[in-house]
């Protein structure tokens, strides 16, 4: 199938004058999570991880992941004619140097793409002579026959109750950032920034609970903000009143600003796409490249946010307790014919959500992974790759809720039965650097990068690691991968800060045998003990699995942390669950000596 598909790419890649294009995946706004209609990748390649870039050339075609998808894009490329590399923008470039001669044009479709992410490839092909040159139609699209209409589903007034701050009040706090700037606008360009500004919520996005939406912040509070016309109803335009101008041709976003005489807008280049740029300066308005307010703010989750996110970790770790305590059964019943495997084990536990109150969705695709597709970092599960699960070695489970009161997203690692030992090791060393994370205390203005070393310590002093960070932010019924917050090596330059929810998520990966994954979220919040210092509260409950822990290696403060952690979890979902998962939790959560 891919070859046909790349085939017809290149038909259209010569028609258009250019002879390579870039795939990103991504779509307009720079979601994480896409529409079927803007899975460009996995139609050309048949990748499904969430970040990735393939390059389509007259003869040869390349696809580029990171550290979390190498073996998963090995699996999905199969035999294909693409070849895997490295995602690296730099490794892009020399990929491309090595394919494109001087005078040759690299296409790109400039609404997928950010002039920073774009910054290196032009440089590097400039001194070439290889231009970059923005296409009209999209090549992938032109050749994708049966390519998925873009959604455009209602927009949902989301209440106060759960938000804890009107928009009109979120849109007059932000706008006196502007008036600092003095910048006469801000461009928000996603769906994720204008939900939270405009308190509106929508199921346009895979796992993502928002409307398609971009919008215009004036220096008054007043706004312009783009819905497809189906996405609007009077349920909507009363809650956003007068104050809010909603308009369903995303020209006449810059319409308005011509008639609102906007002359400099706040933009963020990180998060805006090329064509935006280009619009803006077609219409000789100064811009402001800065990083987005509104990123900063929607990170700081304010009490009543605060509180929902406690609320659903309840309901969402009940309802994963209740998996786990079945699991056992229904691995031993399915095994004589394996009718039990781990696509099997993510219908039960989206079954055990949906019974929850509130559920609206998975905050992303469940990474169920047995043996050795445990491994595989970011493993996403189908009938063909669906391992039967045994009551034996070791099972990863990394799944999320969505809630109308928050986001959740865990992982536990099980032992099924009889495992290699050597997991109690890796699993232990896991465990302590959990632990390092859960018990810092930190003073204001520190980074998650000057913290992630704590999570890696145990693993290190073995010479082990794991490919990927620490820690992501994650929203309140938005993101579960919110930013900009996060832990891990990368610098970020962005200090935690009180209100900000994070995962805590180190592991190991022993390829081919299995992967280790200890998560919970955690929230910041003002040092109990210290003026000036910051620490950490846990929300998951969801008990740690006893049975692949070395007690010997652990310290005492460890010890200590790991049975107040399960006293914890035991007394708030107790009432909360039924009777056979009561009997399991009261074992799972027993004090270790």
């Amino acid at each position: 199938m891919s070859r046909e598909r790349l085939q017809a790419v290149r038909e259209e890649l010569a028609r258009q004058g250019v002879q390579a294009f870039l795939v990103p995946r991504g779509d307009e706004y720079q979601n994480e999570y896409v529409p079927a209609a803007d899975e460009r990748l996995a139609w050309l390649t048949g990748f499904t991880g969430s970040a990735g870039m393939a390059v389509v050339g007259a003869e040869h075609a390349a696809l580029f992941v990171d550290g979390r998808y190498t073996l998963q894009a090995q699996q999905q490329l199969g035999d294909q004619p693409i070849d895997q590399e490295n995602l690296d923008n730099s490794v892009i470039a020399d990929w491309l140097c090595s394919q494109l001669k001087e005078g040759q044009s690299l296409g790109y479709d400039p609404r997928l793409h950010t002039e920073p992410g774009l910054a290196l490839l032009k440089k590097r092909l400039g001194e070439r002579d290889i231009t970059l040159r923005p296409l009209e139609q999209n090549p992938i699209d032109a050749a994708w026959n049966d390519r998925p209409a873009t959604p455009c589903g209602p927009a949902r007034p989301h209440p106060h109750t759960f938000t804890g701050e009107h928009s009109k009040e979120k849109r007059q706090r932000i706008a006196e950032f502007l008036a600092d700037k003095r910048a006469d606008a801000l461009w928000l360009p996603n769906p994720e920034v204008c939900a939270w500004l405009f308190n509106i919520r929508g199921d346009d996005v895979p796992h993502l609970p928002v409307a398609l939406a971009s919008a215009l912040l004036y220096r008054d509070g007043t706004a312009t903000l783009y819905l497809a016309e189906e996405a609007v109803g009077g349920a909507l335009i009363e809650h956003l009143n007068s104050d809010v101008d909603i308009v369903s041709d995303k020209n006449d976003l810059f319409a308005a600003a011509k008639r609102h005489h906007v002359s400099k807008v706040w933009v963020d280049p990180l998060i805006t796409n090329c064509w935006t740029l280009q619009q803006l300066r077609a219409l000789d308005i100064e811009l402001l490249p800065e990083r987005d307010p509104i990123t900063q703010a929607k990170a700081c989750k304010n009490p009543v946010e605060l509180a929902g996110s406690r609320a659903a970790h309840e309901r969402d770790g009940a309802a994963l307790c209740e998996f786990l305590a079945e699991l056992p059964d229904a691995v031993a019943a399915g095994a004589p014919d394996n009718s039990f495997g781990e696509l099997e084990a993510v219908q039960l536990l989206r079954a055990k959500r949906e019974q929850r109150e509130g559920f609206r969705d998975d905050s992303f695709d469940s990474i169920s992974g047995y043996g050795p597709n445990g491994a595989i970092v970011h493993y996403r599960v189908d009938r063909e790759s669906s391992l039967a699960l045994k009551p034996e070695g070791i099972y990863l489970i990394d799944s999320g809720g969505q809630y109308p009161d928050g986001t959740t997203d865990v992982t536990r690692t099980v032992a099924l039965g009889e495992f290699p030992q050597l997991a109690k090791e890796h699993f232990t060393r896991v465990l302590k650097g959990h632990i390092g994370i859960a018990t810092l205390r930190f003073p204001k203005g520190t980074c998650g990068e000057q913290i992630d070393a704590f999570a890696r310590k145990s693993l290190w002093d073995a010479g082990l690691d794991y490919a990927h960070g620490t820690g992501h932010g994650v929203g309140s019924f938005l993101s579960v991968h919110e930013g900009p917050q996060r832990i891990g090596k990368a610098s970020t330059g962005v200090a935690l800060q009180r209100g900000m929810i994070l995962s805590n998520e180190p592991g190991f990966y022993l390829t081919g045998q299995y992967g280790i994954r200890i998560e919970n979220l955690i929230f910041v919040k003002e040092s109990e003990h210290y003026h000036d210092f910051l620490e950490f509260e846990e929300l998951t409950l969801v008990p740690i699995e006893r049975k692949l822990i070395d007690t010997d290696f652990l310290t005492q403060q460890e010890k200590d942390w790991l049975n107040n952690y399960h006293q914890r979890v035991r007394e708030t979902l107790l009432p909360l669950v039924n009777k056979k998962t009561q009997t399991w939790l009261e074992a799972a959560t027993r004090p270790i000596e």
